[in-house]
């Protein structure tokens, strides 16, 4: 008995020992040595999210126009300067001709008018050929006028003397009166003359001023139409891509559609603005801020990583799937042409 005692001592004795010296081996190697320094541990926030562009070019012509031909296909890609669509501009281009047209006669008319009038206006209405006549005849009765007071006067100092007859003095008196009535009447019709031309000149005025304006118009009219082309990226009769790289998104019309203002052509994403668009656990969002960085993998190929900051955190929790999640946008450093809009995109965000 006492010798299954002793055995059973020495058996603890050995695993005491064994334990003590496992503990300080695991001791020993969970602290480095003092020489080295301790590498910290990076703490990450999983998230998914989607690549999305942020500028998506719409494709809308304000133009009485209808479609040829379509020459891309959704998903295409296509560069600055690549043919989208060509139109028939039959109908807008006749009305620019007759723009045109109208114009040039209204310019004709301006100056068959300015012709016409010459350099009449109220300034000079006293050199106009009727009121010359009229005004020479009114000198010319002046002076017989004249002619004639003169020669009264004399016949009444004749009648005082008896020279003369009562009668033949009251004679030339009336005819004196009647040449003071003709006076008056010429200098009338001379005033009467006068407002005529002024009023002819005001209206030759006014319908300058109506042709001027009615050019001016045409003219608005004509450069608005030009530039309706203009502003819709149309060279020729073709729609031209002005994005250096994009995909394009959607097409809403075909072949022999009428263009309608209020409605897209079609969209194109531009490629040069991926970026990706994720949701973060409400739990987590208070460790993140703009500028974090994060690691993106596609789904497409998980073994692909790019670099990416986080840009903007949205200021506004949402529901997705019921779960509380804080929206955030992320930018990639570099992006190539394997990344791909609506791609899958797992999500490191690196807490600081």
């Amino acid at each position: 008995m006492r010798r299954i005692l002793i055995t059973v001592c020495l058996a603890a004795m050995i695993l005491f020992t064994a334990g003590c010296q496992k503990k300080d081996t695991e001791n020993a190697m969970a602290q480095p040595d003092q020489g080295q320094p301790q590498a910290p541990v990076q703490q990450t926030i999983q998230a998914f999210g989607v690549v999305k562009t942020k500028q998506v070019k719409g494709i809308m012509v304000d133009l009485p126009a209808t479609i040829e031909k379509v020459h891309v296909q959704e998903g295409q890609r296509v560069k600055k300067g690549d043919v989208l669509i060509t139109l028939s501009l039959k109908e807008i281009e006749e009305q620019i001709k007759e723009k045109e047209d109208s114009l040039k006669i209204a310019k004709l008319e301006l100056e068959k008018l300015l012709e016409d009038v010459g350099d009449k206006n109220n300034e000079n209405i006293d050199y106009e050929p009727e009121i010359i006549q009229a005004k020479n005849n009114l000198e010319k009765a002046q002076m017989e006028y004249d002619k004639l007071e003169k020669d009264l006067k004399n016949k009444e100092a004749m009648l005082e003397k008896g020279g003369i007859s009562q009668n033949e003095f009251d004679e030339s008196k009336v005819i004196l009166e009647q040449k003071q009535k003709e006076i008056e009447n010429d200098k009338i019709r001379l005033e009467d003359l006068k407002n005529k031309q002024r009023i002819s000149n005001n209206k030759n005025a006014l319908d300058i001023k109506i042709k001027e304006q009615n050019i001016v118009s045409l003219k608005s009219q004509l450069q608005t139409l030009k530039d309706k082309i203009a502003q819709s990226g149309i060279k020729g009769n073709e729609i031209i891509c002005d994005i250096p790289n994009g995909v394009i998104e959607k097409i809403n019309n075909a072949s022999g559609d009428r263009l309608n203002a209020e409605k897209q052509i079609m969209s194109i994403l531009d490629l040069d603005t991926l970026i990706v668009q994720a949701n973060v656990a409400e739990d987590f969002i208070k460790d993140i801020k703009v500028g974090s960085k994060a690691v993106i993998n596609p789904l497409a190929n998980p073994d692909k990583e790019y670099e990416g900051t986080i840009s903007r955190i949205s200021n506004m929790a949402v529901q997705d799937n019921g779960e509380t999640v804080v929206p955030v946008e992320i930018t990639i450093a570099e992006v190539d042409e394997s990344l791909l809009p609506n791609f899958n995109i797992n999500i490191k965000i690196i807490v600081e």
